[in-house]
């Protein structure tokens, strides 16, 4: 099939790249719409593949031409994904791609955001607002209360005319209403694609691991997955592309399911100006501040005190926290000009409410303590102290910042600010749905609220404490709320966090490189993908995965496949290959280091057949040494076993049944020794076997392999499947 060309220019997209260019710079508006170009490319091109050419692309109709038919109940492919970073800008590449999606003549753009009011609006406002001379823009709002009048009068109208956008929060009851929105409008007729916003939240089956385990007979898919999968078998003609920047859950969905990725949109790198984990989880970093892991317990202890005239205990960390913010926010007043900019520190310690008033109570005091301190009120030894206490965060803040006018000039601005800095509760008990911002400082204290998908404006100091037990990759690197474009504030930023959350997020960041990294050498085929796991963590919250079909891959174990291939007629082509490869490889006791991609070659020449619960299958051990290759492991050891005893005449070990294998197909020293000395690399120890008949075999020798794998940091987890 010729691939379909697409169309690059046109009124919708010029007219946004103009406004975007007066917003966030030429450069970094050229390089969105590069990479709206990219997501567009893809889309087109799997469309086609799936419907015909035609609809979409270059001199195309907009019109579904072959409606979809098919046996499966969503179209299979259809399914992509936009590996974001977490406060990167995803919403200014998803609006690029609308835009030129529209030059391409998808007529329907169906945009699903979180189930939070406050941020679908803003979302809707946002695409309402950039994109001009294109579709028209509707949200849940406007058919909530007759979605078939809706339907008739305002998109029917439009659908095949200018093309339609619906916008809808990820509830039920709005879901519901779109469903019949579509029905009603018959807008199957043209090629829609639907963007999924934190499509690994709310989008999947939160009952997939109860189901797996008593069947989906007995248990219901959950609301919002059920339908969210009605709806695209609506649309059938679509493509269907997630955004999200913790992509595990995804990943990690069983093969045939419709939620699982089938291609990579893009990859969107962010701009210069972007902050992210490189700046803060990098060693040493000037950024990052260690607060002892003794404070968050002191701070919820308070929990329920009686404190006879309001003396709460402030922990160090969280005073020095406070403090940077108070003097940077007042450096950027002084030398911004600007009397309207907001500053924000975010406290972020507990989902817990009480824990968050216990803090509003710790920082309030702490804040007129030190205004009136410094202002003199208060005694000598206060006012010495307080000026100690500012004296250490200016020290602070000049690791990064070389501008910093005289402390005594900051102190004085700060008299007359800091009665201001009044801190909020942000979470379910607050009326105020979304920050309300003043002018200047601003302290945010809360949980889930201002967790996934908030934006904090003038973010400068963060103190995060948040600490599960068990910690889960997705969720912790979603609390991310210090990454983001804000140049400006850049030489003032810092993060206050105890060490042992720091080590969780900087494995966490380092995972997502490397899995960044890995999908980034074939984004057309990342089924076989595996999810990048760091230390002692989860990849994501286990009832959205089907635990069965689920398999890790341990880093310093020994691995091999319980079911090979012996059978003459399967293996005697592959066997002359490996011959080939391993002609020069006669010493027993050697481990040669060899490259990587030698060790990827000879087990392509091995065959085995998967089984359930094992963790051998032979493109899933290829791919993920291909990941580690990615990530800079180019070198690995190879120790080739001929059986010394019977003068290299091969191995007499005979045929087990699956499972029955107890160190492999040899002896156990073999990977003991190359788990001491080589702890670092892949070592292929790759046993030739006589193959005899009376051993089990099919009376032709055959090479079998064992892997042990380093001692990484990182652990492989993988999606199995029986039916494959």
């Amino acid at each position: 099939m010729i691939p379909t060309q697409i169309e690059t220019n046109g009124g919708c997209i010029d007219k946004l790249i103009k406004r975007l260019e007066k917003q966030i710079g030429q450069k970094e508006a050229n390089k969105l719409k590069e990479t709206a170009i990219e997501i567009v490319q893809n889309c087109v091109k799997i469309y086609s593949e799936n419907f015909g050419n035609g609809d979409v692309g270059e001199n195309s109709t907009g019109l579904v031409s072959q409606p979809y038919k098919g046996q499966d109940p969503i179209p299979n492919g259809t399914t992509g994904l936009i590996y974001g970073r977490v406060q990167s800008g995803k919403t200014n590449t998803t609006i690029a791609t609308l835009a030129l999606a529209h030059e391409n003549n998808f007529c329907c753009f169906i945009i699903l955001t979180s189930d939070n009011t406050w941020l679908g609006k803003q979302t809707a406002n946002r695409f309402n607002n950039q994109v001009q001379g294109g579709p028209v823009f509707f949200d849940w709002e406007a058919w909530k209360k007759d979605p078939d009048s809706f339907a008739e009068t305002k998109i029917v109208p439009y659908i095949k005319d200018t093309g339609v956008v619906l916008v809808s929060t990820k509830n039920g009851h709005h879901l519901d209403n779109l469903l019949k929105v579509l029905k009603a409008a018959k807008v199957r007729g043209v090629p829609t694609l639907i963007f999924d916003d934190e499509a690994d939240n709310a989008s999947l089956n939160t009952n997939e691991s109860k189901q797996a385990k008593k069947g989906k007979d007995a248990i219901d898919d959950s609301k919002i997955f059920e339908t969210i999968g009605k709806i695209r078998q609506e649309v059938a003609n679509h493509i269907y592309i997630q955004i999200t920047a913790t992509p595990q859950s995804l990943l990690l969905q069983s093969l045939p399911h419709f939620c699982k990725p089938k291609f990579c949109a893009a990859l969107p790198e962010p701009g210069d100006s972007y902050m992210g984990g490189e700046l803060f989880f990098a060693d040493k970093s000037k950024y990052c501040c260690i607060v002892d892991s003794g404070e968050i317990n002191q701070l919820k202890k308070q929990k329920g005190a009686i404190n006879p005239g309001n003396k709460w205990i402030i922990p160090d960390g969280l005073r020095l926290a406070l403090c940077c913010f108070f003097l940077g926010s007042i450096y950027k007043m002084l030398s911004s000009g600007k009397e309207d900019e907001k500053y924000s520190f975010l406290a972020h310690v507990c989902y817990k409410q009480d824990i968050h008033s216990v803090l509003e109570k710790v920082i309030s005091q702490f804040v007129i303590n030190l205004d009136q301190a410094i202002r003199e009120k208060s005694s000598d030894t206060e006012n010495k102290q307080a000026r100690k206490w500012l004296e250490q965060a200016y020290d602070e803040l000049k690791k990064t910042a070389d501008n910093l006018p005289p402390i005594t000039e900051l102190i004085d601005e700060l008299k007359i600010q800091l009665r201001h800095a009044i801190p909020k509760i942000i979470n379910a008990n607050n009326p105020e749905k979304e920050p309300n911002y003043n002018p200047g400082m601003n302290i945010l204290i809360g949980g889930n609220r201002l967790g996934r998908g908030v934006t904090i404006n003038g973010l400068m100091v963060t103190y995060y404490g948040r600490d599960a037990k068990q910690k889960v990759m997705d969720t912790v690197h979603q609390h991310a709320r210090m990454y983001g474009y804000r140049p400006q504030l850049k030489d003032v930023t810092r993060l206050f966090l105890p060490e042992h959350i720091l080590d969780a997020f900087r494995s966490i960041h380092e995972a997502d490189e490397g899995m960044r990294q890995a999908i980034g050498d074939d984004i057309h085929n990342i089924q076989l993908q595996p999810v990048w796991i760091g230390g002692n963590l989860k990849a994501t919250h286990s009832n959205v995965l089907d635990p069965s079909v689920i398999n890790v891959l341990v880093p310093g174990s020994l691995i091999y496949p319980q079911n090979p291939a012996y059978k003459k007629e399967e293996i005697e082509h592959n066997f002359k290959e490996i011959e080939a490869l391993l002609i020069n490889y006669q010493d027993n006791n050697l481990y040669v280091e060899v490259d990587i991609d030698l060790i990827i070659k000879i087990i392509s020449y091995t065959k085995s057949y998967y089984i359930p619960s094992e963790k051998w299958e032979d493109k899933r051990i290829i791919k993920g040494l291909t990941d580690m290759k990615s990530k800079g492991m180019i070198k690995g050891r190879l120790n080739v076993r001929r059986g010394e005893r019977n003068k290299n005449q091969g191995l007499d070990m005979p045929r087990k049944e699956p499972f029955k294998w107890m160190f492999g197909f040899g002896s156990g020293n073999w990977y003991i020794e190359a788990q001491k000395k080589y702890p670092d690399v892949p070592t292929l120890i790759i046993c030739y076997q006589k193959g005899e008949k009376i051993t089990g075999w099919d009376s032709h020798p055959i090479y079998l392999p064992m892997l042990v794998l380093p001692k990484q940091k990182f652990v492989l987890m993988f999606n199995y499947d029986e039916d494959e």
